[in-house]
């Protein structure tokens, strides 16, 4: 049976936990049902697999099928052919499972070829290589590899492990098939030559996005964005470890699966098993008694950081049996050298505002926010940084503004009055949107933003324009003096240090600080009724009074940031093929979700 194999992404959930194995392969739910397949469409990785097979134009798809061992015979089958250049290959080694993206076989010698959907920067990797090192590497340790890099370098040598199990006399190759974040397209609207499908099912049940490039495979090699990377030298630091590893979790599946052993800690605050009803919850398996504390201990804000990052007094405390967040002693709160730093104090205001369960206000905070200048200006962008270029001069990953939402308030007192800009075509619209932005802000006022999302694609939009030589124009000169002065306010900054509410416990996203606000605050519901909504459990998020719109066969709501960006991509994609009344009703979806924001 397929859930007794250890597959590539088994071994890569249960790196991050030895107990989420268990939960992953008896089907547990979890906070990102769906997320996973959502936030794949959104980045759109699944076009650079489809790019990157334009490279092998002799490559078979082969053994792509739910039996494992069907797969794995007919890759067997296909390898008689010398040489030859193998889509999807399935090889079995005892209860591990590799499907390899591209497998290029030439007598004894076979080149893997894992496709990942990661920025690389194939130029300042060059530079490091002729030094002796690389981007994989540690720059003070040429023995360890970056952490951000180790998963991708695993996977590799988790496919590499076993191909060299199934052929120990060949040489395996593994490389890593990457977009080349330091190259630029020529292509002009590369994300319409893709036919798209969905693969109906994998290994491990889920929906998978996929697609298959239909434009001019000569213009694309000529314009290739995608670097090839040998990483055996990465792959021989992890292998023994990884094959270690690898072979301790798959005797977990076999002959039945077990759960093995994890210890509690901070690092639990991230697990997606930590669902809140249902029989099957991995959190609550794993911690029993310790998963009912409420408040909970990983509920505090920086949590990880409890008394200093050396001291680890929350997974002290932890291992003590003690979870709930008044199980931590207001003496233990500090920093470094028994220092309150900014950190320590949230974690105090937390704390005793959660027991007191009061407001906390600063106050700093009414004379900080008297003190902005008028107008003030509310504003929220939406964006995107999707994996293929979507526009000629664009590379891998390159940050597209396609909207921006803004509530002005004139003067004191005054009503806010709402304007916003959304990509009227499909054409590059980041000049345009700046452009819109100086029009509506002006030089003067306050420029509300939460946490630095807006200052960080200001900047890159910046870069653009010097890259693309637009340096001598009027709206170039107003962004370079915006990014240089104090008119941004970071109001996320402002919560941190002025304002706590426990509903927020320690989380401080604009969501969760609205949703807070809203909820304690029966005036803000009474100045904003279109976004009351009561329900069996109370008033719910405002965000989720947003209503859906009827778009052909489906009924649609746009609630969230990925939503959004998946809302952009069919109103660029239904407004190219023609259906302007969809193409409208994703606009107006897309309107009503940033103002909100706003």
């Amino acid at each position: 049976m397929q859930s007794h194999y250890l597959t590539k992404s088994d071994f890569k959930v249960a790196r991050t936990c030895p107990a989420k194995l268990y939960y992953r392969k008896q089907g547990y739910p979890t906070r990102e049902d769906g997320d996973e397949y959502l936030a794949s469409l959104a980045d759109q990785g699944y076009l650079i697999e489809a790019l990157a097979r334009v490279l092998f134009p002799d490559g078979v798809w082969v053994g792509y099928q739910d039996n494992v061992e069907a797969a794995a015979w007919e890759t067997m089958a296909a390898l008689a052919a010398d040489p030859c250049t193998l889509f999807e290959a399935t090889f079995i080694s005892g209860s591990k499972m590799a499907r390899v993206d591209v497998l290029h076989k030439r007598g004894d010698m076979i080149e893997l070829i894992e496709i990942k959907s990661c920025g690389f920067d194939r130029g300042k990797h060059d530079e490091l290589t002729r030094d002796g090192g690389s981007l994989f590497l540690a720059a003070r340790d040429a023995g360890a590899l970056q952490p951000g890099w180790q998963p991708y370098i695993e996977d590799a040598a988790f496919q590499a492990g076993i191909l060299q199990d199934v052929f120990p006399e060949a040489q395996v190759i593994p490389y890593l098939l990457m977009p080349d974040t330091s190259r630029a397209s020529a292509i002009e609207g590369l994300h319409h030559c893709f036919a798209l499908r969905s693969l109906g099912s994998e290994l491990d049940g889920r929906q998978l996005p996929a697609a298959e490039y239909t434009g001019d495979a000569r213009e694309l090699r000529r314009s290739l964005f995608l670097a090839r990377v040998d990483v055996r030298r990465e792959v021989a630091l992890v292998q023994a470890d990884v094959r270690r590893q690898a072979d301790e979790f798959a005797a977990s599946l076999m002959p039945a699966v077990r759960r093995l052993p994890q210890s509690l800690s901070t690092q639990c605050r991230h697990c997606e098993y930590r669902v809140e009803e249902g029989e099957r919850r991995g959190f609550h398996d794993c911690w029993g008694d310790l998963a009912g504390a409420s408040p909970h201990i990983l509920d505090l804000y920086r949590v990880g950081d409890l008394g200093g990052r050396k001291e680890r007094l929350a997974d002290k405390l932890i291992a003590d049996g003690k979870a709930g967040l008044f199980d931590i002693h207001e003496r233990l709160i500090t920093g470094a050298g028994g220092k309150v730093g900014a950190h320590a104090r949230r974690q105090r205001i937390q704390i005793r505002s959660t027991r007191e369960n009061r407001e906390w206000v600063s106050d700093e905070l009414g004379p900080l926010l008297a003190a902005l200048p008028y107008p003030l200006y509310f504003v929220d962008f939406e964006t995107c940084a999707p994996a293929i270029p979507r526009y000629r001069g664009m590379r891998p990953f390159e940050t597209i503004a396609f909207q921006w939402c803004c509530q002005t308030v004139a003067a004191p007192g005054s009503p806010p009055v709402p304007s916003d800009w959304l990509q009227p075509t499909d054409a590059f619209p980041n000049f345009d949107f700046v452009g819109a932005l100086r029009r509506q802000v002006g030089d003067e006022g306050a420029i509300l933003v939460w946490a630095n999302h807006e200052a960080t694609v200001l900047r890159a939009i910046y870069r653009q324009m010097t890259e693309r030589g637009e340096t001598d124009s009027e709206i170039y000169g107003w962004l370079g003096r915006l990014l240089a002065g104090e008119r941004l306010v970071d109001m996320n900054k402002l919560t941190l240090d002025h304002y706590f509410h426990p509903r927020m416990a320690g989380r401080t996203a604009l969501k969760i600080v609205a949703d807070a606000v809203w909820q304690a605050d029966p005036a803000i519901r009474a100045r904003l009724p279109e976004y009351v909504l009561e329900t069996e459990a109370g008033t719910a998020s405002p965000y989720a009074a947003l209503p859906p719109l009827r778009i052909g066969e489906r009924t649609v709501s746009v609630a969230e940031g990925t939503g959004a960006i998946l809302a952009y991509y069919a109103m660029i994609e239904r407004a190219a093929a023609g259906a302007a009344l969809e193409a409208d009703r994703w606009r107006h979806l897309l309107r009503q979700y940033c103002k909100l924001g706003t």
